[in-house]
Parts: C-alpha cells; structure tokens; sequence
C-alpha cells in the first residue's frame, strides 16, 4: 500500500503531492511542506498545539493507495 497526500484536498491551490510507504512519512512530509509554503493559508500554526492539530488533519486528508 501508499499513502498519498496532495494540498488539493486539503482545498488549497497547490500543486505539491507527496506518496510514501508508511502514513508517517507522508505526514511529515506534508507538514513541512505546508509549514514553509502555506503558513499564511490558515489562521495560526504558531504554538504547538495549532501544529499538532494541523498533524491530525493532514493525517485525515491522506489517503491509502493500492501500490
């Protein structure tokens, strides 16, 4: 299996699609990269846990991939 995360379903206007074997590494990998390019996209993602709530819905917008 895949896990696949794209910025498009988290309704952003963006490009940036990331695949990997396990949820963790898509993840992280989704949270860097909306931390750099999509900061001012959303409200806060200053403290630690506006950054753990952004974890858990990034989480919930990756989606599992037959590989």
């Amino acid at each position: 299996m895949l896990y696949r995360y794209s910025c498009r379903d988290m309704g952003l206007s963006c490009s940036f699609l990331v695949t990997g074997k396990t949820q963790e590494e898509v993840d992280k990998q989704a949270l860097e990269h909306v931390l750099e390019k999509h900061r001012g996209d959303f409200n806060n993602l200053d403290s630690a846990v506006e950054i753990e709530q952004m974890k858990m819905a990034l989480s919930r917008s990756t989606r599992v991939m037959d590989d």
